[in-house]
């Protein structure tokens, strides 16, 4: 019999990590009944633009393979842990889901829309077959549990007791060295990004293909001195572009939704360093400096026939998206036309007045200026890695089948 849990909104800016309270149920579910997971815990990364998130708008999901009448201690079980080390604080909501045999498929639903809208309270409750405990964590809980994971990468996530300390990027960039392409956004520059900087209990995070691979780089950084109190390994739909390619994407930007366009670049200006683009189709795009070559290509872009993505937020009055990649497609480029005689520029002598060749001096009444276009700027431009979201594919990541990979050994400890 397959139970699916799935967990929500249990942390707060002060502390906790939805993902650490994951890990202490499946270690008290190990402790009660042995390895019943049918799967890796899931990480399932939900609409990155929503304003009430904490950090990276996570949520998790169990999917357990239960002996038969133990759905409802597992219920208890599930809200016993989630109340207890919920840090609710503030807004913080924490919220637990179940459903038992089938996913339904309006969970399912839920899990799409999540990935780029907001969704109301309202739409999980009248989800059946799926059992609720809690606050507005429930829309992330039901999601979890109605996640498709067509694609998947994983993520070991290592736990703290104390100070967290520095982990030094030379020995990071050993550990990639030995575990590349295996693992994957581990530095930009010097600067770890395996590390987070907040004051939840991870200690840090190594992504990657490969389950044996996580749990190599893992031992690799402990004989290195930096010994973590425990650890597990998700799968999640990290760096798949799930919001992307899964997500009910609107016809029209909404605010706090992501949002995929393709519009003509008619102006960019820069104002304090960041770019500011006006598109075609109305929307004004942004570009953060701190996004690196981004911000620059978007700005020499007027002209360009782009494809943006990002998320849409309201500003001064209007809606701006902000830009999380951009695809050049074409550039509309003018043309003057020469003369046929000489080869000469033509210069104007006024509206509707024809053109004149500063060379040898000839009179066109009809010399029109031509527009052709131009793809020798084609290309993808991204933001550099430290600034990529938790969704974000990077280029030339193929992220893994999720039947072609089942449990490593030493998965969690």
């Amino acid at each position: 019999m397959l139970v699916h849990i799935g967990i929500d909104d249990t942390d707060s800016h002060r502390g906790g990590c939805t993902t650490y309270v994951g890990y202490k149920l499946v270690k008290e579910i190990l402790r009660k009944y042995g390895d019943i997971l049918a799967d890796y815990p899931r990480l399932i990364r939900l609409n990155p633009y929503v304003p009430f998130k904490t950090r990276g708008n996570a949520a998790v999901a169990l999917v357990l393979d239960a002996p038969e009448g133990a759905e409802e201690d597992l219920w208890e079980l599930a809200v016993k842990t989630v109340s207890e080390n919920a840090d609710v604080t503030g807004k913080t909501s924490p919220g637990v889901a179940m459903a038992v045999g089938q996913v339904p498929e309006r969970a399912r639903r839920v899990y799409r829309l999540a990935l780029s809208q907001i969704v109301p309270r309202s739409v999980v409750e009248r989800v059946v077959g799926v059992r609720l405990w809690g606050g507005r964590g429930t829309i992330g809980a039901v999601a979890a549990v109605g996640a498709e994971l067509p694609k998947s990468t994983f993520e070991l996530l290592a736990y703290r007791e104390g100070e967290r300390p520095a982990i030094g990027p030379g020995l990071v960039e050993a550990m990639e060295l030995l575990t590349y392409p295996f693992t994957f956004h581990n530095l930009d520059g010097r600067r770890v990004l395996i590390e987070p900087r907040g004051p939840d209990p991870v200690l840090y995070g190594v992504r990657g293909l490969s389950p044996p691979h996580l749990v190599y780089a893992a031992r690799f950084l402990e004989a290195n001195g930096v010994r973590p109190a425990g650890w597990v390994i998700y799968r999640t739909n990290q760096a798949t572009d799930a919001h992307i390619e899964l997500g009910v994407l609107p016809d029209r930007p909404l605010p706090y939704s992501v949002y995929r366009t393709k519009a003509l670049v008619l102006w960019a200006k820069r104002h304090r360093r960041h770019v500011f683009a006006g598109l075609s189709n109305g929307l004004v795009a942004v570009a953060y400096r701190h996004l690196g070559k981004i911000a620059a290509a978007l700005e020499r872009c007027v002209g360009c026939y782009v494809e943006l993505r990002g998320g849409v937020k309201p500003r001064a009055g209007g809606l701006y998206l902000y830009i999380e990649s951009m695809e050049v497609i074409y550039r509309v480029v003018r043309q003057t036309p020469r003369c046929p005689y000489c080869g000469g520029a033509l210069e104007s002598l006024g509206r509707g007045k024809g053109r004149r060749c500063v060379k040898c001096g000839t009179v066109f009444k009809t010399a029109e200026v031509r527009y052709f276009l131009s793809t020798s700027e084609r290309g993808l431009y991204v933001p550099r890695p430290g600034e990529w979201r938790h969704l974000f594919k990077p280029p030339g990541l193929d992220p893994t089948p999720v039947d072609l990979v089942g449990k490593a050994e030493g998965w969690i400890r």
